[in-house]
């Protein structure tokens, strides 16, 4: 089976593309012309296209002969609060375009969309946890994007699986952010970006996962307080945890997973898991 990664070259992308070709699926990585492909390179049964999927026609010939499609590609925050067209142009036209080439070429193809717990809006003050069934409010230009594209997966007539991550991480070096997307006293779910390759992979292979929506998040041992995952990262990091955090609310939050762990059977790696991991690499770097 020819399976289609959008955004295939990033982070994720390449994760949830290591565990497609181990399972013996031909992956085609879809990214743009000037994306490294790096993360990939070597691997059998790799495809690359280069194109952008704001382009109507490179999506009809990236989707030529697939019979799954991922589509992960989008602007993410911040810079997608930067830049206002350049987010609804890739986010909603390019899915639009995606959504467009699948249903012409491939309409039996499963189209599944990573989407965001952003579209849940604030729910700091709501009561817990937030379920699938939450309204959806826009309240940036991320969760906009997110769900306008939602509306296009449900209207497009094809099988599809909607998952709404919430903040990723990865076991490996990275900076924080100068000013916290978070407050310090905010409720935050992070998810392992091992187990969010996980439940993309089992959105394919699990028939209960069709015409379904999930939340996809780090489950009850990631459940804490801004301040409380920022002080175990700091410690790990061997730095200060006097960080600035934001002044507001925004869409982090607890999420119910009972129903997408239970489907999709995702949540492989616990918060102390991620940490001793990630100590691992930090150890690493002064052996």
């Amino acid at each position: 089976m020819v399976v289609l990664v959008t955004g295939g070259a990033g982070l994720l992308g390449a994760e949830l593309i290591k565990r497609l070709v181990s399972k013996g699926y031909t992956a085609r990585a879809f990214d743009l012309p000037t994306v490294d492909f790096w993360r990939i390179d070597g691997l059998e049964r790799v495809e690359t296209f280069r194109g952008d999927v704001t382009s109507l026609e490179d999506a009809r010939e990236a989707v030529k002969g697939v019979e799954a499609v991922f589509h992960l590609a989008a602007i993410l925050p911040p810079i997608c609060e930067e830049n206002r067209e350049l987010t609804m142009r890739v986010n909603i036209r390019g899915t639009e375009n995606l959504l467009k080439a699948v249903r012409d070429a491939a309409p039996e193809a499963p189209f599944i969309f990573s989407s965001s717990v952003a579209v849940y809006g604030k729910t700091a003050s709501e009561e817990l946890p937030i379920s699938e069934n939450h309204i959806l409010s826009a309240i940036d230009n991320y969760s906009e994007s997110k769900i306008r594209c939602e509306e296009l997966v449900r209207r497009a007539g094809l099988t599809y699986t909607i998952l709404r991550v919430s903040g990723i991480v990865g076991a490996e070096l990275f900076e924080l952010p100068d000013v916290l997307q978070y407050r310090a006293e905010q409720r935050v779910e992070f998810i392992d970006r091992r187990d969010v390759a996980t439940a993309l992979l089992s959105s394919l292979e699990r028939d209960g996962a069709r015409d379904q929506v999930f939340n996809i998040a780090g489950g009850k041992t990631w459940q804490m307080l801004g301040r409380n995952y920022i002080e175990s990262i700091c410690k790990v990091f061997d730095i200060p945890a006097d960080r600035e955090y934001s002044k507001e609310f925004t869409w982090l939050d607890w999420y119910d997973t009972s129903h997408s762990q239970a489907i999709l059977n995702y949540q492989h790696t616990p918060f102390d898991k991620f940490l001793s991991d990630l100590k691992r690499v930090v150890l690493q770097l002064y052996q």
